[in-house]
């Protein structure tokens, strides 16, 4: 067998039993994949309002997202706007709602390009998969909600009032690798709080509600249902004693694959970048891209995207939170620690293509203000 197959059995063997992927598990995301190929691209334009597109040969990527939430939205937006074409790729998308299976089927040679959750990607790699980090596509994003007549009661996140608790959590959920980091980091003492793993994070909901756990932790999607049931917030994890700019959804690929076809990745990459600052600059316009693939309503998409907050969708890599993740990962115990992080992380793509937008569009204040974040967080 060549040498991904056994890693690919390997890994499917050992992540089975207890991978729930980073943003939430496979039963409350999962749905039908389903083949969207952009055969009918709309040209997208320059900044003078001319149509534009990128002459010469185009390479083909098959590219694997999530079509459920807002966690792919950058490339959704690309896809939708032609903005891939524009770059010099010819994307054949499919989407697939399962941080694992989407992670599977790039190790299969059956995708080219994929996002999934942090979690999973980072548990995969230190297990042996040999992927590649090269951009970002959701940062943040969780919450931590209890019943309203207990939110005095939590106030202050602190041994005394943790010890003892019950925590709900879905196993390998961001947030929850994000809590315990944080806690651990304060002091706490995580071996006195009881953290319960449900099958979802629905369950999550509505464990907390019933009494069942004292706390829970749940992903962005399910806050209209966490305020539905009367919950309410007690932190989103991100203050500046937390963690500020926590990651979650990566975009990767493999290295065999990004060293055979390197120019394709960036092109890519900047079709991403280019979609983010779509999205801020041209709102209106980037909600219509992205309902024509998201099965969201658009005023959750707006509330998501515009009005919630404590969420990020920006296309940076993060080498420094990304570290950070995984080191968080091995010190509370999800991985062994078996690699160097940094080794499976390369920003050049992103800062390659970051500057040649910057040379297209120098009084992008979108691309200025990437700039100076990629300048802090992939050094």
């Amino acid at each position: 067998m060549k040498r991904g197959k056994i890693i690919t059995v390997l890994l499917t063997a050992a992540l089975a039993v207890s991978l729930f992927a980073g943003c939430g598990s496979k039963e409350e995301t999962e749905a039908p994949a389903q083949s969207t190929e952009n055969a009918e691209a709309k040209q997208p334009e320059d900044s003078a309002g001319n149509e534009t597109e990128n002459e010469g040969e185009k390479d083909t990527l098959r590219i694997v997202a999530f079509n459920n939430m807002i966690a792919h939205v950058d490339s959704i937006v690309a896809k939708n706007a032609g903005l891939y074409e524009k770059d010099g790729v010819i994307p054949e998308f499919s989407f697939n709602n399962s941080n694992p299976d989407n992670i599977q089927t790039l190790l299969a040679d059956k995708a080219d390009l994929v996002s999934a959750g942090a979690t999973a990607l980072l548990q995969y790699i230190d297990q042996g998969a040999d992927i590649v980090i090269i951009g970002g596509q959701m940062s943040s994003g969780e919450t931590l909600y209890c019943l309203p007549e207990r939110a005095d009661e939590f106030s202050e996140l602190t041994q005394e009032t943790l010890a003892g608790k019950k925590v709900g959590v879905s196993r390998m959920n961001t947030g929850d690798i994000v809590f315990r980091k944080i806690l651990k980091d304060k002091g706490v003492d995580l071996s006195t709080i009881e953290f319960v793993e449900l099958d979802s994070q629905a369950t999550v909901t509505q464990a907390i509600a019933s009494g069942e756990v004292d706390l829970g932790i749940n992903f962005l999607t399910y806050r209209e249902a966490a305020e539905q049931q009367g919950l309410v917030a007690l932190t989103h994890f991100d203050g500046e004693d937390e963690w500020p700019g926590f990651i979650c959804c990566r975009l990767f690929t493999t290295r065999e694959k990004l060293e055979a076809n390197r120019d394709a990745y960036k092109n890519a990459v900047k079709a991403n970048i280019e979609a983010y600052a779509l999205i801020q600059e041209e709102p209106d316009k980037a909600v219509e891209y992205a309902l024509q693939d998201l099965s969201i309503d658009e005023t959750t998409l707006r509330n998501q995207l515009f009005e919630y907050g404590h969420v990020g969708i920006g296309p940076n890599p993060d080498r420094k939170n990304t570290a950070e993740f995984y080191q968080a990962m091995v010190d509370i115990g999800y991985s062994q620690g078996n690699i160097d992080i940094n080794d499976y992380i390369d920003t050049s793509l992103y800062t390659e293509a970051l500057q040649e937008l910057m040379k297209e569009y120098p009084d992008s204040q979108v691309y200025k203000d990437l700039w100076e974040e990629s300048e802090a967080t992939n050094s």
